[in-house]
């Protein structure tokens, strides 16, 4: 039975993301007088790990096990003990730990400033059924004895040296240090519970904003900025100007002297495009990308790899130059290479989410793959700045989940050192969708790509969404095999119509995966996370003017209205990145598709307009006989459910 700390539900769960079998005749069991082993003079990251086996043992059985530096004979879980190593054995890699039964006891052993801290979580997701799925639900068995297979035998080296997301739970402490989270800067974890591999100032579009700030200089040296058609503009920076690459090297001097952490196992600043496409075409800028592959990196490259230069010389060792490989600077160059301390975050923006990158069928996949490749070969350090959400148009269902575990195992066969899957940051603001189920499956995704993935999402949704999580995880699946335009593809920034390809009878057979979901949740809780994600595929059919959104329904003026007034009690207050800041407020909702819903403004004569249009559709003779169609039509799409 699970026990759920932060939020009263209960339910029985299968066991954990990581499987071991058990062979029962042989198991170790942790009783009421059993003792954690730590050592002499503990560092904070090892008191951490002790507190935190303790509490949550505590949580799990009701034990309250000491903690001491002699056991005495007894039994004893170790922390960080030299006998947790066989002779001979090299500990793992840094932030890596073990997992050991050894001699009738437990060894958790780690190395850097976080591998302890993550065997001591693996361990309590293992052997206690410890589960963060969000900032709310957090959940371990219930056990009178916590039993460990006597052969137990982990071995974990991470797969990433920096994995990051903007959902909204990997936001909160607990669920970073649970999941594996170790980057900034939506998460700052202390260091005595593993720390935050942090970027300092912004973490991206720095250069002309932060960095050589188009405010301070453009006025009186716009030379410093990109040549366009015959003048200076003021969107990106002209990268082969001497005074510049002296001025961002002072400029990073100054933020190393202010905000340095020696201790640090890692610390990266920040020196990316603008986000626009207007780079410097003067005549340096296009001549030494023209003797570098004619590919506009080359700049980018030659500009960070001075201010790389200077950090190294200054004796900042543990400091990385950060910049983009992004749109018009995907491609890499030649003949020049990135300095050690140069990091390169590639940005998959073009791709399409419907395919896996590595899918030799999809030409724009192909494209990046070999911009990947291109990379790799030339890049110390390669990090991906990925995409996990419809930002043209959040609210819809966004059907990627069949590409989210490969896409993340292409990465690290690709040798990428870090990744950040930026996906709905405005979460706050427009959470109708799957955002915590997707948050999870990423975060752990992150942790480990070969993870079993149904199995980690059957768990997340049976937390979240309760007895009938089934019918959830059958419209999930459905989604995903009808994802994409007629062609098959799915971008960042589709329609709804063009997210998802369904039939009347499929979208019948979704309604009711929807209702048995509902009818079958037992909490409140459970009911509200249903109905709050039911919101994305209500979107969409009203997006698509299908089910009750169709046209031959003269009832659809007031379920439109419904989904409105249900999105703004659920705390929606803009449909997408664009409008982030624009609070969203339609006088013609009822009568107008969401993606229209911006469109209209109080006042206006359109808005009128559409008031009167509307009003007469509602009013049209015709209704009774819409009315007769649409309901045998119903009638023939359930006949083949």
């Amino acid at each position: 039975m699970k026990k759920t700390i932060c939020i009263l539900i209960s339910l029985v769960m299968i066991l954990s993301a990581f499987t071991i079998t058990a062979n029962a005749s042989n198991d170790i069991s942790i009783t009421s007088d059993w003792k954690i082993l730590t050592v002499e003079n503990p560092t904070v990251q090892q008191e951490f790990a002790v507190t935190r086996l303790q509490e949550v043992i505590k949580d799990s059985t009701g034990f309250e096990l000491p903690a001491v530096t002699n056991a005495g004979g007894g039994n004893y879980i170790a922390i960080d003990s030299a006998l947790a190593y066989n002779a001979g054995e090299e500990p793992p890699a840094e932030n890596g730990y073990i997992i050991r039964a050894k001699d009738g006891n437990i060894y958790i052993s780690g190395t850097g400033i976080r591998g302890t801290i993550q065997g001591v979580y693996r361990f309590l997701a293992e052997f206690l059924g410890y589960r963060v799925y969000t900032k709310t639900i957090i959940m371990v068995d219930e056990m009178s004895s916590i039993l460990v297979p006597a052969d137990t035998d982990i071995s974990y080296t991470p797969f990433f040296e920096y994995t990051c997301t903007d959902w909204e739970s990997p936001r909160y402490i607990e669920y970073a240090v649970a999941n594996g989270i170790t980057g900034g800067p939506y998460v700052n974890i202390p260091d005595s519970m593993g720390g935050t591999v942090n970027y300092l100032g912004r973490v991206c579009h720095t250069l002309t904003e932060s960095i050589c700030s188009r405010d301070t200089y453009f006025g009186t040296h716009p030379e410093y900025f990109a040549y366009r058609n015959g003048k200076r503009v003021d969107k990106q920076l002209c990268l082969t100007n001497s005074d510049v690459v002296d001025l961002v090297k002072n400029e990073v001097l100054e933020l190393l002297a202010t905000g340095h952490n020696p201790d640090a196992s890692l610390q990266i600043i920040s020196l990316t495009q603008a986000d626009n496409q207007e780079y410097c075409t003067c005549e340096n800028c296009v001549a030494f990308e023209k003797a570098h592959g004619n590919v506009r990196s080359a700049t980018m490259i030659n500009f960070v790899n001075q201010v790389a230069d200077v950090v190294k010389e200054a004796g900042y060792d543990n400091v990385v130059i950060d910049t983009f490989a992004y749109q018009y600077t995907r491609k890499a160059p030649t003949g020049i290479v990135p300095r050690d301390n140069v990091c390169v975050r590639l940005c998959p923006i073009e791709c399409c989410f419907a395919h896996t990158l590595d899918d030799k069928n999809c030409a724009s996949n192909v494209a990046f793959m070999k911009d990947l490749v291109d990379w790799k070969n030339i890049c110390n350090r390669l990090y991906i700045w990925d995409y996990t959400n419809n930002f043209s148009h959040t609210c819809t269902v966004f059907p990627n989940f069949g590409v989210l575990q490969r896409n993340v195992q292409v990465f690290v066969e690709n040798n990428v050192k870090g990744v950040y899957e930026s996906g709905n940051y405005y979460m706050y603001a427009c959470d109708s969708e799957f955002g915590e189920l997707r948050a999870y499956l990423l975060s752990k995704l992150m942790q480990n790509p070969y993870l079993d993935y149904d199995k980690t999402m059957d768990e997340f949704l049976a937390a979240y969404y309760g007895k009938g999580w089934m019918n959830i995880r059958k419209a999930i699946d459905m989604y995903t095999d009808k994802a994409g335009d007629v062609l098959g593809h799915l971008r960042i920034s589709y329609l709804p119509k063009d997210s998802l390809q369904l039939s009347n009878r499929q979208v019948k057979i979704i309604d009711r995966y929807w209702e048995a979901a509902y009818n079958e949740a037992e909490t409140d809780m459970h009911r509200e996370n249903i109905y709050r994600s039911e919101l994305s595929w209500r979107y969409y059919k009203a997006d698509t003017g299908k089910g009750e959104f169709s046209s031959l329904n003269s009832a659809r003026f007031d379920e439109m209205q419904k989904l409105y007034d249900d999105l703004i009690t659920h705390g929606v207050t803009t449909l997408n990145e664009r409008h982030l800041h624009d609070i969203l407020d339609c006088p013609v909702a009822r009568y107008v598709k969401p993606n229209q819903w911006y469109q209209f403004e109080e006042g206006t004569a359109a808005t009128q307009a559409k008031i009167t249009w509307g009003q007469a559709q509602e009013n049209s003779p015709l209704n009774s006989i819409r009315d007769l169609l649409y309901r045998i039509m119903n009638w023939i799409w359930g006949m083949f459910i």
